[in-house]
């Protein structure tokens, strides 16, 4: 004879086995299609240029954890007249799991021997209405100072730090969908000042509007890009 508590086991576990189900992901979103990021970001816009260079942080090396977790970088460095020349970093994730998430700068660059300071929320204003949250601090050793501001994207979520990066990657999951992902790492090698950082927002809103409507997703999420492309931005 099955007593309340067989019953009562059996429904727990039933329960538990639904839940496992709903929260397993079915649908990989990869926002990239296949694609090179260097194939979707200009070399010049605006009054920016592409020059040569080697002076980069990177987020990855061959090898290495980071080189698991990215699937596709870019990095470059922009220069423009009467403006600090700008180091550019993307670093592109197809897949967005518990094993493999983006590292934000400030891992990689303590990784290196930097130390980080005035790590501060803000955003990056885009258009009327439409703004990308952002991260601003900066990374410093005896020989060199690097203001950084950088924003990450997770499907349609742009998390600012790790708190909400995991909380967004969770949401993603109740929804049954594996994201893709990206960091856009924005830097110089400057004093820290209220100006240094705004040339780096300048130039971030810059790149967003220098690719193609049809790519911006990409940098910013489906959400953001739609509500430009109907802003005729």
């Amino acid at each position: 004879m099955i007593d309340r508590r067989d019953i009562l086991l059996g429904g727990g576990m039933l329960l538990a086995a639904a839940g496992a189900a709903a929260l397993t992901p079915r649908h990989h979103v990869e926002l990239l299609h296949g694609r090179k990021l260097d194939s979707i970001i200009p070399e010049s816009f605006g009054a920016w240029r592409m020059t040569p260079s080697s002076a980069f942080v990177l987020p990855k090396t061959p090898g290495s954890l980071a080189d698991r977790l990215y699937s596709d970088t870019v990095t470059r460095l922009y220069v423009a007249p009467n403006q600090l020349p700008i180091m550019m970093v993307l670093a592109y994730g197809n897949l967005q799991s518990d094993l493999l998430q983006l590292h934000r700068p400030e891992t990689c660059y303590a990784a290196v021997g930097f130390q980080i300071s005035n790590s501060t929320r803000t955003a990056l204003p885009v258009a009327p209405k439409v703004a990308i949250p952002l991260r601003e601090l900066t990374a410093s050793t005896e020989n060199r100072v690097e203001p950084i501001a950088y924003w990450t994207r997770i499907g349609d979520y742009l998390p600012t730090d790790k708190h909400e990066q995991r909380t967004m990657r969770f949401r993603e999951q109740l929804a049954g969908i594996i994201p893709d992902g990206i960091l856009v790492r924005l830097s110089t090698v400057a004093e820290p000042t209220p100006e240094t950082f705004k040339a780096l927002t300048e130039f971030g809103r810059a790149l967003v509007l220098g690719v193609k409507p049809a790519d911006r997703a990409i940098l910013i999420g489906p959400t953001l890009a739609a509500e430009l492309s109907r802003l005729g931005v």
